[in-house]
């Protein structure tokens, strides 16, 4: 299995909605809601009666979701993985949700579950990608070796509701940065060391992505909090929640100014053979380059990615 070429500084999903695939005032509403991603939710959002109606339902959904330019992402049950996977491994499905990621072996064996039904079914190799989620402390011990698992993986995430379960406590707002600071950083690092996305709010107080008393200032603030922590894009149960993801999860038009400021400057000591300057009395060197660099070329496919939706929503006769 080959899978496509994944770049981690272009790929742009800031925001992902969940969206139940059986709940049909849900799905027609949802290609307005201006989402990076849209997750067709078969695991926690579906009652256990009617997973099987929900995984039928996959494929009329597609398209209904898919009308505002948003990736199609399907959240899989583990305990039906078969079932589901014959479901949903069809034109259309950019990538996987696979939830209580515990071993490397486990995503393996999906990575050639899903190779095997695109050979049947004359897709292209690899296309599909796993979005990974970590929900037990088994999990977490061992995330650095399964976030390496298959190379269709391009995020991970965790799931801090059913590690919370998992490990035993009760969820406090002013106790979430202690409760979840270890998972969350570990994350960073694992993601990082692989290659990947890391998504999620991480650990911070008072960060609830349920709710929407917060406000809006509040919602992008949360957001801004983990992008500065290096997440680049959270999941939202909640319709509210996306445009402060899109919003808080994107470069700051400060920043992008500020970057091309200091590439021109560097640039202009390098053809002097220097190497720093000083932008605004601060200077600058190699190591700030790699960030400026990095930083606009986000920027670059952030804006790209916007006008993917935007061209996507005016086609369909949708107007903001």
């Amino acid at each position: 299995m080959k899978a496509e070429k994944f770049d981690r500084e272009t790929f742009v999903r800031r925001s992902k909605l969940y969206v139940p695939a059986n709940r049909e005032k849900f799905v027609t509403k949802a290609w307005t809601r201006g989402a990076d991603c849209i997750i067709l939710d078969l695991e926690d959002a579906v009652a256990p009666a009617d997973k099987a109606s929900a995984r039928r339902m996959v494929k009329d959904d597609i398209p209904i979701v898919a009308r505002g330019g948003a990736e199609i992402q399907i959240r899989i049950n583990r305990e039906f993985e078969a079932e589901d996977l014959d479901a949903v491994v069809i034109p259309g499905v950019t990538s996987l949700m696979i939830p209580k990621c515990e071993t490397a072996a486990d995503i393996q064996r999906l990575d050639r579950l899903v190779t095997e039904l695109e050979k049947e079914r004359d897709l292209p190799p690899g296309k599909i990608q796993f979005d990974l989620i970590f929900e037990t402390a088994r999990g977490i011990i061992r995330m650095e070796d399964i976030a390496e698992a298959s190379p269709r993986i391009v995020s991970i995430t965790t799931g801090q509701a059913d590690l919370s379960v998992d490990l035993g406590f009760t969820r406090y707002p002013e106790l979430n940065f202690d409760q979840y600071y270890y998972p969350e950083t570990k994350l960073l690092y694992a993601a990082r060391a692989a290659g990947v996305q890391a998504h999620g709010m991480g650990a911070q107080n008072n960060a609830d992505y349920v709710s929407v008393s917060a406000g809006k200032e509040a919602m992008l603030r949360a957001c801004r909090y983990a992008y500065k922590m290096g997440f680049m894009g959270t999941s939202v149960i909640h319709p509210a929640w996306v445009e402060a993801a899109n919003e808080g999860f994107s470069p700051p038009p400060e920043e992008v100014a500020l970057a091309r400021r200091v590439k021109e400057a560097l640039d202009q000591a390098y053809d002097r053979e220097e190497g720093s300057a000083s932008v605004d009395g601060k200077m600058y060197d190699v190591a700030n380059m790699k960030y400026v660099n990095f930083l606009l070329v986000r920027a670059e496919a952030v804006e790209k990615r916007n006008a993917e939706k935007a061209a996507a929503l005016a086609a369909a006769g949708h107007t903001a």
